[in-house]
């Protein structure tokens, strides 16, 4: 028995019923490690005190605790400890180049090494924001998934012109003495982001019967078990659980979510499993006997003080410091888009009085900050951005560059225009269809529009498409629909020149700061208001008669995914079946072109 086998928990048949044999050793152990997002060192996140799942952590009288962990070096040393001891194949799902400073003034590049050398994933699928690079004039996703050791694999991604696949849908390896089937399928959104991350380059399929596809052509040929990685988020990947039964396993990844508990779809007998940020990995062990899977499952979050976090890799320490030291240099001077390095990361920006995170969903107060930040920049009566995902947690006291980076790792310009209120109206209410619609393969975006904090939105997470925004107000008053507001914002990457901001809508009198990118405004905002105190001040708020939403994992039971609304008396998830069984599906159906 290795070290910590007693933290996995006993074994059990995929439809969640315990196994005979509770004990004994896998055939094969996969490690799963998700969502990086550039992280080399060691960062603090938030963890939730969830009702019922939730990390080993000493939470006292609060519902969240912030702790310091991750990074290439401690990754590295808990999968050598692991392979030690068992057959492992170890799977990445993609958000790996994109994240931090050391990641926007590379292109990506730096991560190459770390991973190669020390993560050394088997498994490699590319998430959304890998594609993110392609902003750059010489756009290098291709360039970095080649560079990769790893078998990449992505049953969705096709070349603009021929449409035809880039990477393998699939591939079946022989591990632990099985023959174990590797279905690969990126994110499905990527074509709703800044359009130079993929337009005349990439065209994603979208439909989940590709994955059963797949999935099947794998057992054709010979798999014994089949795991799906996956960077497309946790609510598409249930449903996608409960319609595609030929997979055992699906290792989700994109909405950053903490599966300590396995979520098992007892229908198809599917296991559904999420890494969270990237500090922590995801074990799940898998063995046949008498001719049945049989899996149990832990997630390691590698805090610093964990009861099962190694001490960290002293080589893979030696390459993230040599990858790192050029920006911690006295003028590091990097560029790239409109932005500018010009102090080393570690300078002190800022202070801040309480702890600053982003990992909520109708609103944070990271992103209360940001915005404000933007609206005193260009003196606009209010300020609207994407509530992103990624970014760890600051707790009170210095704030440093290279963590703002974290926060907006985009080298994109800020910008200001003029819209009418039923521009912002009809904006935020497309953004609430994507997180509040039943239909799980229609979420996408994970959270809710974020402003600045004089604007006060109700909601109703139960109202039917285009009614769900009760109320707007500015500075108190209601938005005029036929009234013009200055909106602060910034510039996507090959947006039409009159879009911003990603509100997907004409703006009038556009102002482009060319020279400003976002850790500039913030920058300049700390500067001014430090020590700065955001809290959550209840900006977004769901109407009386309309059913609650969570806002956090604290807040309701798990597992906590967007929407967080419960549709069918306290069920977690819609029961409905979405891809009909039988059905052949024509060329069409899977949505290769736009």
């Amino acid at each position: 028995m290795n070290q910590d086998e007693t933290s996995i928990g006993e074994w059990q048949s995929l439809d969640g019923d315990p196994a005979r044999d509770r004990t004994g050793d896998p055939d094969v152990v996969f490690a799963h490690v998700s969502d990086l997002h550039g992280q080399l060192t060691p960062r603090y996140q938030v963890y939730y005190d969830n009702p019922t799942s939730k990390p080993n952590f000493e939470f006292r009288d609060d519902d969240r605790v912030i702790k310091r962990g991750g990074g290439v070096p401690l990754l590295a040393a808990k999968l050598d400890e692991l392979r030690e001891d068992d057959e492992v194949c170890t799977l990445m799902s993609g958000d790996t180049f994109h994240g931090s400073a050391v990641t926007t003034y590379t292109d990506g590049r730096a991560m190459l090494e770390p991973i190669n050398e020390h993560v050394a994933p088997d498994v490699y699928i590319p998430g959304n924001w890998d594609y993110s690079n392609e902003a750059a004039e010489d756009g290098n996703f291709v360039e970095l998934m080649d560079a990769l050791d790893a078998m990449v694999l992505a049953n969705n991604l096709y070349d603009w012109e021929t449409g035809d696949r880039l990477y393998d849908a699939y591939s079946v390896i022989e591990v632990g003495g099985l023959s174990v089937g590797v279905v690969g399928m990126t994110n499905v959104y990527v074509d709703r982001m800044a359009p130079s991350f993929w337009e005349g380059k990439y065209r994603f399929g979208k439909h989940p019967a590709l994955l059963e596809e797949s999935a099947q052509a794998a057992r054709d040929d010979g798999a014994d078990v089949v795991v799906a990685v996956t960077e497309i988020g946790l609510p598409w990947m249930v449903q996608a659980a409960k319609d595609c039964a030929s997979v055992d396993v699906m290792f989700s990844a994109h909405t950053h979510e903490y599966t300590y508990e396995p979520i098992v779809v007892e229908e198809t007998e599917t296991v559904v499993v999420e890494s969270g940020m990237g500090e922590a990995l995801g074990r799940v062990d898998l063995r046949i006997r008498n001719g049945e899977i049989q899996f149990r499952h832990h997630l390691y979050c590698l805090t610093e003080d964990g009861e099962y976090t190694p001490d960290p890799d002293a080589d893979a320490q030696e390459t993230v410091e040599s990858v790192r030291a050029p920006f911690f240099e006295e003028n590091p001077e990097f560029e790239r888009g409109a932005g500018t390095l010009e102090r080393p990361l570690d300078t002190t920006v800022g202070q801040t009085d309480t702890p600053l995170y982003r990992q909520s969903f109708l609103e944070s107060a990271w992103n209360t900050l940001f915005n404000d930040a933007l609206q005193a920049h260009f003196d606009t009566d209010l300020a609207v951005s994407h509530g992103f995902r990624y970014g760890t947690a600051i707790p009170p006291g210095d704030i440093t560059l290279g963590e703002l980076y974290t926060f907006f790792p985009m080298a994109t310009p800020v910008a200001r225009g003029v819209a009418y209120g039923q521009q912002l109206t009809s904006h935020m209410e497309e953004f609430l269809e994507d997180n509040f619609t039943p239909y799980p393969y229609d979420q996408e975006d994970g959270r809710v529009r974020n402003f600045s904090s004089n604007v006060e939105v109700t909601v109703d997470p139960t109202a039917k498409r285009g009614r769900r925004l009760v109320e707007m107000r500015i500075d108190g008053e209601l938005v005029d629909p036929e009234e013009t507001y200055s909106v602060a914002t910034f510039r996507r990457p090959g947006d039409p020149e009159r879009d911003l901001g990603n509100c997907g809508f004409p703006f009038q009198d556009v102002e482009v700061d060319d020279g400003t990118i976002p850790v500039d405004v913030i920058v300049e905002y700390l500067e001014e208001h430090s020590p700065v105190d955001y809290e959550v001040m209840g900006l977004v708020e769901t109407a009386d008669d309309g059913s609650r939403a969570q806002n956090t994992p604290a807040d309701g039971p798990y597992p906590f995914i967007q929407p967080g609304v419960d549709y069918r008396d306290g069920e977690a998830y819609c029961e409905t079946s979405m891809i009909p069984r039988g059905n052949a599906f024509p060329e069409e159906g899977r949505n290769r072109t736009r």
